[in-house]
């Protein structure tokens, strides 16, 4: 059974006196001061002791104290010297604190997908841990995180700013939770700003290749009649002008063929709205559909579940003899859309992108797909104009 205290609940709390399921041991509750407190018999006598300071000691750390106590107790020894050193070295180290301040952030910011959790957790491991290994929190400095930022700020520039970016919010929680008790020291400005070169000096912007669409329109045809799923996959996803993380694990549930709608869930959605993408279905993504067997419940199915993201670049590599991205043929479809004076609108709603001032996105909540529908047959009808 996990732990059911976590910090943000230990701060909560009134004073008083509370039990946890580990025989013997509470948290007391005394104004700002929070203590585990650990009851045990040695030698005939009662004894009751502080293990530690719940705001550094997470309820597990407390847990694996109390079982060193009864260690000593089964051997027949005093366990009072072990409990004035957990008192002596309580403060929390940043290797046994990280985790719990993501899971609690994630918790906060209600994050639908748990790959963002644990890409948090992934880069702070190895990115963080090790240069901040050993160090209590509370003696963290700015010069600290700039020592394990440096080594890939200017060679892993975009990995190095979102570690930062989380460190920050680590730490902001530290100092919400009084873990941590001076200024942030993973913030930018009038901190790290002052150590690392800026990001804009140092990032190379580097766009997803594409290709033209008179050159897509010129190539298409290698690609239809798809004769596999992965095939299927890219004409599918540069004719809805959609992200392939979006279209690679469709299922067939996903398609109403009578309204010929395409809804992407909102799991799979990069903005994190609540409702589902709309996608009107055109003549050759409704002909793609019907050619394809529904042995599984992806429509582009494999024997790994559904065909991965990465298939689609290693085949237009090769059919098409480009560079060009899946994520660039949305720039293809976006540059598409602009010379032929398709209204700005109706585009950006179809990548999913955000329209408008925030007061215009509040009152602004059709997803016009009946007003994109015929733009969608056009991109359909351009691309394989020449291909027929």
């Amino acid at each position: 059974m996990a732990p059911k205290f976590t910090l943000k609940k230990i701060l909560s709390l009134a004073d008083g006196r509370y039990s946890t399921d580990e025989k013997g041991l509470s948290l007391k509750v005394h104004g700002v001061r929070r203590s585990w407190i650990y009851r045990y018999t040695f030698a005939g006598k009662r004894q009751e002791v502080n293990i530690g300071n719940a705001r550094d000691v997470s309820h597990q750390k407390a847990i694996e104290r109390v079982t060193k106590i009864k260690l000593d107790l089964i051997d027949g020894k005093d366990p009072k010297a072990k409990c004035e050193s957990f008192q002596a070295g309580s403060a929390i180290k940043f290797e046994d604190f990280y985790e719990s301040a993501i899971n609690e952030i994630a918790s906060v910011k209600l994050w639908r997908n748990k790959k963002h959790a644990q890409q948090w957790l992934n880069t702070v491991r190895d990115y963080a841990v090790p240069g901040l290994s050993g160090i209590e929190v509370r003696n963290i400095t700015v010069n600290d995180i700039a020592r394990v930022l440096k080594p890939i700020w200017t060679t892993k520039t975009e990995t190095a700013s979102r570690v930062r970016g989380r460190l920050e919010s680590i730490f902001s929680y530290a100092i919400l939770t009084g873990v941590y008790t001076q200024a942030n020291p993973a913030v930018w400005k009038g901190a790290l700003e002052m150590l690392l070169p800026p990001v804009s000096k140092v990032k190379r912007v580097v766009h997803h290749e594409s290709m033209s669409h008179a050159e897509l329109r010129g190539k298409i045809g290698l690609l239809y009649p798809p004769t596999g799923p992965a095939r299927a996959l890219i004409v599918f996803t540069i004719l809805a002008a959609c992200r392939i993380g979006e279209s690679a694990p469709a299922k067939w549930d996903e398609i109403d063929f009578e309204k010929k709608i395409w809804t992407v869930p909102p799991e799979r959605r990069k903005d994190g709205k609540s409702e589902g993408h709309r996608v009107p279905l055109t003549a050759h993504m409704i002909d793609l559909l019907n050619r394809l067997p529904r042995k599984s419940e992806y429509i582009f199915a494999s024997h790994e579940g559904h065909v991965s993201r990465e298939s689609p670049r290693v085949l237009i590599q090769r059919l098409l003899k480009t560079n060009a991205t899946m994520h660039g043929m949305r720039s293809t479809f976006r540059d598409w859309a602009a010379e032929n004076l398709i209204h700005d609108v109706l585009a950006e709603k179809q990548l999913m992108h955000a329209t408008g001032s925030e007061v215009v996105q509040a009152y602004q909540r059709s997803d016009l797909l009946e007003k994109r529908r015929p733009m969608m047959e056009q991109w359909d009808s351009y691309l394989f104009s020449s291909s027929e």
